[in-house]
């Protein structure tokens, strides 16, 4: 209906990749410097969805110098050629997508046959100022949503395990599990700390004392164990530990239940710590200074 329309057009960037144009916009291209902000599905023949974009984490792609033009991919080159509220559609067979986007072979194991699809929603152009903008607006609304499903996995896993702990506002939860003598540590304070980190489930990634590295199967002989120094407020570790370290005092020992956005958030850290993990970590301040 939409051919018959006349409402579908095709368009063809300077290297030879043809796309549809399903939904004309604004028609107002993009100058090179702007960032065009965009939500996608990337599907192949089969109706199996590959990878797609959310209202909170849209894909972006910033418009280089004309002068990159001729060294650019099929689809870089497309995304010069959009405007705000196009709808456009592009489709390959999967070797020649993975030779001329990826460049790269086709994975083993990978249907042959098929041919995979973008189809792109061009939600906004902005300069780079704007985009800045924006993009804190986006984190910001992305870490208030994180941040609920965080606090209320957290709650349900206390809950669960018949665990009283502090509530605090920015979603972390506490246990002093030793209390120690007098006053918390301060920002700016400098304290000794001997930690070890794990997942809701149990499972470890990291320790500062060598004994239970080595009952965790985490033991590093290259690595020196023993407590570890932060200043508060300045030291580079995770916001949930600045926060944590402000809860005890010297000799004290506690559990701290870390929501991602006090942790390392959307970012995998590494093969334990995927993207948005809540952490939990037990904390012995051993001295403040």
């Amino acid at each position: 209906m939409l051919i018959a329309c006349n409402s579908v057009s095709e368009k063809e960037t300077p290297n030879g990749l043809k796309f549809r144009v399903i939904k004309k916009g604004d028609g107002v291209l993009p100058k090179p410097g702007d960032v065009v902000v965009f939500q996608y599905i990337f599907s192949d023949s089969k109706d199996s969805v590959w990878h797609k974009t959310n209202e909170l984490m849209p894909g972006v792609a910033l418009i280089a110098d004309s002068l990159t033009l001729a060294s650019e991919d099929g689809l870089t080159q497309m995304l010069r050629m959009v405007s705000k509220g196009d709808s456009v559609r592009v489709s390959w067979p999967i070797a020649r997508f993975f030779n001329e986007i990826m460049y790269a072979p086709t994975p083993p194991n990978v249907d042959t046959t098929l041919i995979l699809t973008y189809s792109i929603r061009v939600d906004s152009i902005l300069n780079q100022m704007d985009f800045m903008t924006y993009q804190r607006e986006m984190m910001d609304r992305f870490n208030e949503k994180q941040l609920a499903e965080d606090i209320k996995t957290i709650d349900q896993y206390l809950a669960e395990k018949n665990i009283e702990a502090v509530k605090l506002e920015s979603g972390l939860r506490y246990v002093i599990t030793k209390p120690g003598i007098g006053e918390n540590a301060k920002s700016g304070q400098t304290v000794k700390v001997n930690y070890s980190g794990y997942l809701l489930d149990g499972q470890y990634f990291d320790s500062s004392i060598q004994s239970v590295a080595e009952e965790k199967g985490l033991y590093n002989p290259m690595r020196q164990y023993g407590p570890y120094p932060v200043t508060i407020d300045q030291t580079s570790v995770i916001k949930g530990w600045h926060e944590a370290l402000k809860y005890l005092n010297a000799g004290a020992q506690g559990t701290f239940y870390i929501p991602s956005t006090l942790a390392y958030g959307p970012q995998q850290r590494s093969e334990v710590i995927k993207e948005n993990s809540i952490l939990v970590f037990d904390l012995e301040v051993l001295e403040i200074n």
